[in-house]
């Protein structure tokens, strides 16, 4: 028996492959009898392949193709029995006594795509086998249920770990009042959730005295309920207390300015609210148009103005001014062949977006 060791990468997991050449006898699970006897289904989760070596292809390339199948085969298997089995096993031990907080949760995640099971198929071993006599390679690839078990329940843990880490990050952010970043650490957080309930499938599909307890029902249950209250908290988005005193070279108001940047900023979600206390953010823009100065080519005179823009930007939470300035002049000048109040419109048509981004630059910090 000659055995070659070789790496092969399988979602993202480095596993170590022997392949074997045996030159006289063939490795006890070539026969389908002998695989059965010396690899029970009570007792290992296995998958097996055999195909023909094609003229021009080497046997390691053949080996590696047909262990590729031996793992999609061990994988089959056990998605079989999760698909079959295991669902109303699950909603039993999981959902007994929900309320319509789980259904909730449910449905915000049917949106998020399932991870595949077999990327859960942790501790498979493959062995390869070149039946030189029939031109032929066959895979094969196995692991103790034990094994596989204590893997799986390994990355529950952890699973379970990383979400209640991320539901501590979720509320501190939200007590600092940054709603946005808590809502994009909440987005990050639904896959795993999902996964969770993929691993606690697998370990009903292959334990089967896999109870509460085991699949750590009551843990995540407790996240789930932790997790939609705090999506409830965030679902009205960012609340924004918005002043904005604008005006033309007379002193007219311009209320535009006010409608354009608030516009832009419902784009993301915000809010709008009527008294600083509401809100996570509180934001003052106050601009005035000055006359620069009227000059005459020809027939034509061009009108120019500025408009002073000063931004204050405090995150209510902590009363902190995240931000206080005003626009360079040179972004804020208007030109119109009419007369001062039409290059003052024009120049708050080109700082309006200006100051919208730095509004969204600084509340997404």
């Amino acid at each position: 028996m000659h055995k070659i060791a070789m790496k092969h990468y399988l979602t993202s997991l480095l596993l170590v492959v022997s392949l074997a050449l045996w030159a006289e006898d063939a490795p006890v699970w070539y026969n389908a009898a002998s695989r059965a006897s010396a690899y029970p289904s009570e007792i290992f989760v296995t998958g097996f392949a055999m195909q023909k070596v094609n003229s021009g292809e080497s046997v390691e390339k053949a080996q590696e193709a047909v262990i590729e199948k031996a793992r999609a085969n061990a994988v089959s298997t056990i998605e079989v029995r999760i698909q079959n089995e295991t669902e109303d096993r699950l909603q039993q031990l999981q959902y007994k006594g929900s309320d319509g907080t789980m259904n909730a949760l449910q449905r915000y995640l049917q949106s998020v795509t399932r991870s595949s099971v077999d990327m859960e198929i942790s501790g498979l071993k493959f062995e390869a086998y070149h039946d030189a006599a029939n031109g032929r390679v066959a895979g094969f690839a196995y692991v103790k249920k034990t094994e596989l078990i204590r893997q799986t329940d390994r990355k529950l843990t952890s699973t379970l770990s990383k979400i209640e880490n991320g539901l501590d990050e979720m509320d501190e952010l939200i007590r600092l009042g940054q709603k946005l970043q808590a809502r994009q650490r909440g987005e990050k957080l639904a896959p795993l959730f999902v996964k969770a309930e993929d691993l606690q499938r697998l370990l009903i599909a292959v334990d089967p005295y896999a109870d509460e307890e085991s699949l750590q029902t009551e843990q995540l249950k407790s996240l789930q309920k932790r997790y939609i209250q705090a999506m409830a908290a965030l679902k009205n988005g960012i609340n924004i207390y918005l002043v904005c005193n604008a005006s033309l070279c007379d002193g007219a108001t311009y209320d535009a300015l006010k409608k354009e940047v608030q516009g832009e900023l419902s784009k993301m979600g915000c809010t709008f609210v009527t008294s600083p206390e509401q809100s996570d953010w509180d934001i003052k823009v106050v601009a005035k148009a000055r006359e620069y100065r009227a000059t005459t080519y020809g027939q034509y005179t061009n009108y120019s103005v500025y408009v002073d823009t000063q931004i204050s930007i405090t995150r209510t939470a902590t009363g902190q001014l995240i931000f206080g300035d005003q626009l360079p002049e040179a972004e804020t000048k208007g030109n119109h062949t009419v007369n001062y109040e039409q290059a003052a419109r024009d120049a708050y048509k080109k700082i309006s977006p200006k100051v919208s981004a730095i509004i969204k630059e600084q509340i997404q910090q």
